[in-house]
């Protein structure tokens, strides 16, 4: 099958959640399915460095600069959508939909879908990451001020709107969790949706790739101390929020009663104030890593205190994956079945937060205990090489019913 698959980055070196799922998908794909990638990204010139890294499994690998919109005419454009505006991209794929033949245009996220013209004879696939409307209604939930809550309140508007339109213009919708499913479902009854959560054998590929080199060098973790473990790409602003939140509220609880605990906050391009938060000594801050295969093996305890976000998220499924004790909010926790599986512990508020962190710190039976639950779980889940052939036969699905219906 000949597919275009767009995304909102390269997916090399997979830095992130959403860069690795769509690196492990398309890897695989490309053995049996002829891909060509079609990527917007905020990041040009590093990213363009990688083209090489994707062209082994891709037919043709393209990328286009994405630019800031701020005129009239995206006044009404949600702010996801005006960043990755790219009038090149737009133009590209008008006329290779006109000169090529496509059995599916795979899109990984809504607000790529303006760059698909409003009519084409290919069936669509659209992921959703996340429900990116009910986010916003998140940040409002805890925006500070009045301005604050003004504006995301007209983004949740502005996305609500567009995302409607682009599900709707989709043979089929795509979700990582049920409950983005049931949400979807909800705002829009209509929509064909299927659930395909991420997969789990995300260590293999951490050591097989490699990923960059000459990029910062690792920093292990000391295990002379209790270690907590937070990693994200910081380039995505939830996982700016949830840090700033565990280290201005939570980690001073748990300092009450670890006082020699360690925080290492490891992923891609920490903004300033996450890199003030070292003014605490007993707080790292490493920016971007070869790889994290050390850090989960010298850290104490993972933890996830998102309060912004939506579908599965791939920081957990690697802790589940490295059999790490995890504490998470029910944010982080999302797509995971706790009902049968005691996996990790799931805290919202900051004293119960700590004080499962601080248990699993002092305790070691515990630790070993809620680690052995991790890892059962991890080996539960799907792998990557069963999501890819869900996808596959998803692209069977769609491209059948378009030539039956025409």
């Amino acid at each position: 099958m000949r597919v275009l698959f767009l995304t909102a980055h390269l997916p090399f070196p997979p830095i992130s959640g959403g860069r690795r799922r769509e690196f492990e998908l398309i890897t695989r794909l490309g053995r049996d399915c002829e891909v060509h990638l079609c990527s917007v990204t905020k990041s040009w010139q590093t990213d363009n460095e990688h083209i090489h890294e994707l062209s082994s499994y891709c037919a043709s690998v393209d990328l286009f600069e994405a630019s800031y919109a701020d005129g009239h005419k995206y006044l009404r454009y949600s702010n996801q959508m005006r960043r990755h505006v790219s009038e090149g991209v737009t133009l590209h794929i008008s006329a290779l939909l006109k000169k090529e033949k496509f059995d599916v245009v795979h899109v990984e996220g809504y607000y790529l879908m303006q760059h698909i013209p409003a009519s084409i004879d290919v069936p669509l696939l659209l992921v959703e990451h996340n429900i990116e409307c009910l986010l916003c209604l998140q940040r409002f939930m805890l925006a500070s001020n009045r301005e604050e809550k003004a504006y995301f309140w007209q983004e949740y508007v502005n996305t609500l709107n567009w995302e409607k339109i682009f599900w709707k213009r989709a043979a089929l919708c795509v979700t990582l969790t049920n409950e983005d499913k049931t949400s979807m479902t909800r705002l829009e009854p209509a929509l064909n949706i299927k659930t395909i959560p991420d997969g789990t054998d995300h260590n293999k590929t951490i050591k097989k790739i490699g990923l960059v080199s000459g990029d910062t060098a690792n920093h292990l973790v000391n295990a002379e101390y209790p270690s907590v473990l937070f990693v994200g790409n910081f380039a995505y602003e939830p996982n700016v929020d949830a840090a700033l939140y565990f280290s201005k509220i939570i980690f001073p609880l748990i300092l009450r009663d670890v006082p020699d605990a360690r925080l290492y906050l490891v992923g891609n391009a920490p903004p300033k104030e996450i890199k003030a938060l070292t003014v605490n000594k007993q707080i790292e801050v490493t920016g971007f890593v070869n790889s994290l295969v050390h850090y989960y093996k010298a850290a104490s305890i993972v933890i996830c205190p998102l309060r912004i976000g939506g579908g599965i998220k791939v920081k957990i499924l690697e802790a589940l994956n490295a059999g790490k004790a995890i504490v998470s909010t029910s944010v982080g926790a999302q797509g995971l079945d706790l009902k049968l599986h005691r996996a990790l512990a799931v805290a919202d508020e900051p004293r119960d937060f700590a004080k499962k962190a601080v248990q699993l710190l002092r305790d070691p039976n515990q630790r070993h205990r809620q680690e052995r639950e991790a890892l059962a779980y991890s080996k539960t889940l799907p792998s990557w090489e069963q999501v890819s052939n869900q996808f596959s036969n998803c692209y069977n699905e769609i491209s059948i019913h378009r030539k039956a219906a025409g």
